[in-house]
């Protein structure tokens, strides 16, 4: 499979892949979907001592600004699934074992065992729903020297326009370029992913990768997302 990234932006560090998933992986993810309850999308702290690997473990609390429905779809629950955390271990050329749970010999340079990939997030809008400006990443406690936190970002849309879908597209705010002060704005397509960076190259915080998703119009959007910490080494 080849993955031709196209650069929309280098402040924030945003690029899109098209056709990243097949119109079968779509339908097959769409299937799971269906047999999922949806629950009231919220927001929570992912700082480290949450490592957001475990939403159940999050402190999340409803809220206005994202007014979605969401649930969670784990990697091991179909090899399609499966399929689609190897393929992005190689769209961001990391090691795929630092993706799942891995045993005390594989990687024995890491001292964390558990992923670095959350669960994939699946996330349902209708019209009028949005998320407003926010970043994916959170702070760590003060006391902890690793300072993990949220490195990527990946969203995998899963139906467009085709399908009667209006708006719902992923806006960055903060985007710098020489052309415009409007924001970046990616419209939906089914099949197509968008990799973004929450973390600069220094690993600081980008404060430009602040996003977020547009109001559903008309239709609804439907789309997954894939969240990837910074992995952490024994100090």
């Amino acid at each position: 499979m080849n993955m031709t990234l196209t650069v929309l932006s280098c402040a924030p560090r945003v690029f899109e892949i098209r056709n990243f998933l097949s119109e079968k992986e779509i339908d097959h993810i769409i299937e799971i979907a269906g047999g999922i309850k949806l629950s009231e999308s919220t927001t929570g702290d992912v700082g480290s001592n949450s490592n957001g690997k475990n939403p159940d473990t999050k402190v999340e609390r409803k809220t206005k600004v994202r007014t979605s429905k969401n649930s969670w779809v784990a990697r091991e629950k179909s090899p399609i699934l499966d399929a689609v955390y190897r393929r992005a271990a190689d769209l961001t050329r990391i090691d795929e074992a630092l993706m799942r749970t891995r045993s005390e010999e594989e990687i024995p340079e890491f001292d964390g065992k558990r992923s670095i990939a959350e669960t994939l997030q699946l996330v349902h809008y209708d019209p009028t729903q949005e998320y407003t400006a926010h970043h994916d990443f959170g702070y760590s406690h003060i006391d902890d020297n690793m300072q993990a936190a949220r490195f990527a970002t990946i969203l995998f849309y899963l139906n467009d326009e085709h399908d009667g879908l209006v708006g719902g597209e992923t806006a960055f705010p903060r985007y710098i370029n020489g052309k415009t002060f409007h924001d970046l704005k990616v419209k939906p397509e089914a099949g197509k992913a968008i990799l973004f960076y929450d973390q600069l190259p220094d690993g600081n915080m980008d404060d430009f990768s602040q996003h977020s998703a547009k109001p559903v119009i008309r239709g609804e959007k439907w789309l997954i997302n894939l969240w990837i910490w910074d992995p952490a080494y024994k100090a």
